[in-house]
């Protein structure tokens, strides 16, 4: 990972937290691949894809079904190590602009 993402992850933690997220890891990995964070909002479990780019929406676009299946894989790792149930997938693009949180993104 560059600089650049993990300082935009570090501004992505706070602005979560801002919002009412409650951040639990950072960088979970298992099931072949990685998550960026993992944090509840209102009691439900959200799997975070931060993406940092120089305009927002250029971020979300850089998610494939590639990006989406290894996602995918992870979170069904974590689901069965923690036991959770139900996790909602959020992306959060950051950019000079700011941020933008897609909610529910796949």
């Amino acid at each position: 990972m560059n600089m650049r993402g993990i300082w935009a992850e570090l501004r992505a933690i706070r602005y979560l937290r801002r919002l009412g997220y409650r951040v639990r890891h950072l960088h979970w990995r298992g099931g072949g691949g990685e998550i960026d964070l993992i944090a509840e909002d209102h009691g439900q479990t959200v799997l975070i894809e931060v993406k940092s780019a120089a305009r927002l929406t250029e971020g979300a676009r850089r998610v494939d079904q590639q990006k989406i299946a290894r996602l995918e894989r992870a979170a069904a790792a974590y689901m069965r190590q923690t036991g959770t149930e139900h996790v909602r997938f959020d992306i959060l693009e950051e950019s000079d602009a700011g941020f933008r949180l897609i909610r529910g993104a796949f």
